[in-house]
């Protein structure tokens, strides 16, 4: 009776060590955890707090972007009479870098200043698109960059974040402007002014960006989806009228080439038809990072607009799938700061950069895919470009600011828990 007492009581004593056991890993974890929550909510503070995932997802994006610049750009700083291999990396590196800077400075600017000074990033943007086209830099028939020497800027891409503040503090200062004739006019004024501004350019892509941006803002501020009828019925009929009548000119020949690019392969199709070459090379898994054929001088400029036909030879569909994933997630977090947005000026920029994102990767992978006629626009934080660049990186850094809330404190009593 006694040995099955003692049995029993070493039997308790050891489901009491291994509780107590339990119960300190438990703790640990709990403390670990703690620790890892004020890291996190002091680092928010420092940086103002903004939303970390979109901060961090921006920052992956643009490493990554250096890494396929590098790649993609690597033959054609090799085959030069002073090669330098290193050309595009240190670049594009750069180019991050200092947009990182410009990312932190918006981040941390309170953003309802833009309701103050819409109009004036208006009159500045139009400022610009003109300039370009007295002093522009003509570069393979196209007037898009302003030469500084050490830098080619493109204003173009500065006009989409310009008109974003300007059409969100618009609506802000007064609401009815998206329910009367007078307010719809200016609106629709700024809109015609850009579009034909960048199509004299020629830059049928940036023109139809920023329209459909300045729409999206303009349909979540309230406006009746039926007043688009009329510009979408002429843009219809402007189509059809230069596919029908002027068959002989240049505009028809890049609204059509990309229904049958392998016609014109030594023409206006011929970018279009490598980089479906590139992508047909990649398969499922792609050749591997830095073994594209395609970029070895038979795609030109792989670095610049079609990227993602040297990162669908290297990496794969699976590659594409996984970036387009990635796409996806930030522009569901810029949405919901959006949705969580403290007002609607906030709630109207956010919006808008989601809309400037989100199109710019759709068409140009519908470019690089042939589903649409070929026209430059970069894929965003992968291009190569300063410009491109820096443009979303401002662009991401205000909507960081409309996500900046104060963070709760954890109390002491916690920590010591």
């Amino acid at each position: 009776m006694a040995e099955k007492k003692d049995s029993l009581d070493k039997k308790t004593e050891k489901e009491r060590r291994l509780e107590l056991r339990r119960r300190n890993k438990e703790k640990k974890a709990e403390a670990k955890q703690m620790r890892r929550m004020q890291r996190m909510q002091g680092l928010r503070r420092r940086l103002g707090g903004i939303d970390l995932v979109v901060l961090t997802t921006v920052v992956l994006f643009s490493l990554f972007g250096v890494a396929m610049v590098f790649s993609a750009g690597y033959y054609q700083t090799i085959n030069t009479s002073n090669p330098n291999p290193l050309y595009y990396l240190m670049r594009q590196g750069l180019f991050v870098v200092t947009g990182w800077v410009l990312m932190l400075f918006a981040a941390n600017v309170d953003y309802h200043i833009y309701e103050k000074t819409g109009p004036a990033f208006l009159a500045l943007s139009i400022l610009l698109l003109v300039l370009v086209l007295v002093i522009g830099q003509n570069v393979n028939g196209a007037v898009r960059w302003i030469n500084l020497g050490f830098i080619r800027i493109t204003p173009s891409e500065f006009s989409k974040i310009f008109v974003i503040i300007f059409t969100a503090s618009y609506l802000v200062r007064d609401p009815r402007n998206i329910r009367t004739l007078k307010g719809l006019v200016v609106l629709v004024a700024a809109m015609a002014a850009h579009f034909v501004l960048i199509i004299r350019q020629p830059n049928l892509s940036t023109a139809i960006v920023i329209v459909m941006i300045m729409i999206a803002i303009m349909i979540v501020g309230g406006l009746n989806p039926l007043y688009l009828a009329v510009p979408v019925a002429g843009a219809v009929a402007g189509y059809f009228y230069i596919i029908t009548y002027k068959t002989p000119y240049h505009w028809y020949q890049r609204l059509t080439s990309f229904m049958d690019p392998f016609a014109e392969r030594q023409g206006d199709g011929y970018q279009v038809v490598q980089g479906l070459i590139a992508l047909g090379n990649g398969g499922l898994k792609g050749l591997g990072f830095g073994k594209s054929i395609s970029k070895n001088m038979y795609l030109p400029e792989p670095q610049n607009d079609f990227i993602l036909a040297i990162l669908g030879e290297e990496l794969g569909y699976i590659g594409f799938l996984v970036l387009m994933a990635a796409y996806i997630f930030l522009m569901f977090r810029l949405m919901m700061i959006a949705l969580k947005a403290k007002d609607r000026l906030g709630f109207y920029l956010a919006t808008g950069i989601g809309v400037m994102l989100g199109l710019q990767v759709v068409i140009n992978v519908a470019v690089v895919t042939s589903s649409m006629p070929a026209t430059g626009i970069t894929l965003p934080f992968i291009s190569y470009g300063g410009t491109s660049m820096w443009s979303f990186m401002i662009a991401m850094g205000i909507a960081l600011s409309v996500s900046r809330k104060k963070e709760p404190e954890i109390s002491a009593e916690a920590d010591k828990e």
